[in-house]
């Protein structure tokens, strides 16, 4: 065996990872957060007060290629907001990895702001570095 990890080669074995893979769509996107030019993009719809519809599309997320399949949508939920306040939430891509397993998975989630009766504020969301150190938890903040 050599002293490099030929990724494309035939190795006899499966041996090819998802770092393998993030690695490479980091070095050709760039280790950033990007909706790719593919399907709705994550186009979003209102379907109520309490509810946002986001369309399929492409993302890569720190080398991490995340996709909601053509065609495709998910149905977020909005509390219900303070009469007389006002309030940011965010809905975002969530990345985690499990410290155990390894296993890795992605979702959007919206995170709630506080209301407030001036100004409102977008609520904190956890950024992180998933390729350099290794974080459990990262988000993209999309809308």
């Amino acid at each position: 065996m050599g002293n490099l990890h030929l990724v494309t080669g035939h190795a006899g074995t499966a041996h090819v990872s998802a770092a393998d893979h993030g690695s490479l769509h980091a070095a050709i996107f760039g280790e950033g957060a990007y909706v790719l030019n593919r399907g709705s993009k994550f186009a979003t719809t209102i379907i109520s007060n309490n509810s946002i519809r986001v369309a399929d599309g492409d993302i890569i997320f720190q080398g991490r290629h995340i996709r909601l399949n053509e065609g495709t949508f998910v149905n977020m939920a909005i509390e219900n907001g303070t009469q007389g306040y006002f309030r940011n939430d965010l809905i975002v891509v969530r990345y985690t990895k499990d410290s155990v397993s390894g296993v890795e998975d992605a979702n959007l989630v919206v995170i709630k702001g506080t209301a407030s009766s001036g100004n409102a504020t977008d609520p904190a969301y956890t950024s992180g570095d998933i390729i350099n150190d290794h974080v459990l938890v990262a988000d993209m903040p999309l809308y």
